[in-house]
């Protein structure tokens, strides 16, 4: 199952879709494109798309579960340098027709649905991205215990021992902040700023941790035999889906200041 929301005119921008979804008889019938993870292998996908007059950023968009098995759709697959498991490419709708049941909650709701869930995908990612960094650095940790150079281990020099600290550090602290995130939804409080906070800065910091990671492994950490490249690469890309740093940064302002001050 893939999800349509971003389009491949304006990632950032999904509160103003291009895709059109028009009444027809009993169903509906959909024009445009989306950008999508599993577009290539997706039996299914969720588009949102504009079901109603309105030009106002997130207003009249509808949730449709759409077969990609049907006459009218076209994949077309993206070149990632990263993620290359989840298949992302774009899906083109040209005159698909989907039964009115197809229609996923309220009409016109679509938005404000799929971003109260994003509150919660948000912290997850963060614990993705934090996962992959831990697992680097405890490799990293034996490789530069057992790597000698100059007639002793790696690790008996602080420049190597102390940024590895450091990285320690720096994912406790983020880890403990997606589990708070993740401990306010669960207890019913607000939890949206919480939630920027862990897309923008765990993905970053792990990537930053894992980059470090590799140059400790000298030119073996850049080879493509180890799976340090992989993860730099991998998480390079969740910086960007479900909200890149500078949105997740206004929606923190705006949380603060409220939108008159942070438009």
């Amino acid at each position: 199952m893939g999800i349509g929301l971003t389009e491949p005119h304006a990632g950032s921008d999904a509160g103003m879709p291009r895709l059109a979804a028009v009444r027809d008889g009993d169903g509906w019938v959909l024009d445009g494109a989306k950008s999508l993870s599993f577009a290539m292998d997706a039996a299914a996908v969720v588009v949102f798309a504009r079901t109603g007059p309105s030009a106002e950023r997130g207003r009249d968009i509808s949730a449709f579960l759409v077969p990609l098995d049907r006459p009218g759709v076209r994949r077309e697959p993206v070149p990632d340098m990263g993620t290359k498991a989840v298949g992302r490419g774009l899906a083109h709708f040209a005159g698909v027709r989907v039964p009115a049941d197809h229609l996923l909650g309220e009409p016109g709701r679509g938005f404000t649905q799929v971003m109260q869930g994003f509150d919660f995908s948000r912290a997850l990612i963060g614990l993705q991205c934090l996962g992959a960094a831990a697992q680097t650095v405890e490799e990293t940790w034996r490789y530069v215990s057992t790597r000698e150079a100059f007639d002793r281990p790696l690790s008996t020099n602080q420049g190597v021992a102390f940024p590895l600290a450091e990285a320690e550090t720096l994912l406790a602290a983020a880890r403990l902040l997606c589990y708070r995130t993740l401990w306010l939804k669960d207890t019913g409080q607000p939890h949206t700023a919480e939630a920027a906070m862990c897309k923008w800065w765990a993905p970053k910091t792990a990537y930053d941790v894992i980059n470090h990671c590799l140059l400790l492994h000298g030119q073996y950490g850049y080879r493509t035999e180890l799976p340090i490249e992989q993860r730099l690469r991998d998480v390079l890309g969740l910086q960007i889906g479900d909200g890149t740093a500078q949105i997740m940064k206004l929606v923190i302002a705006r949380q603060v200041l409220g939108r008159e001050l942070a438009p």
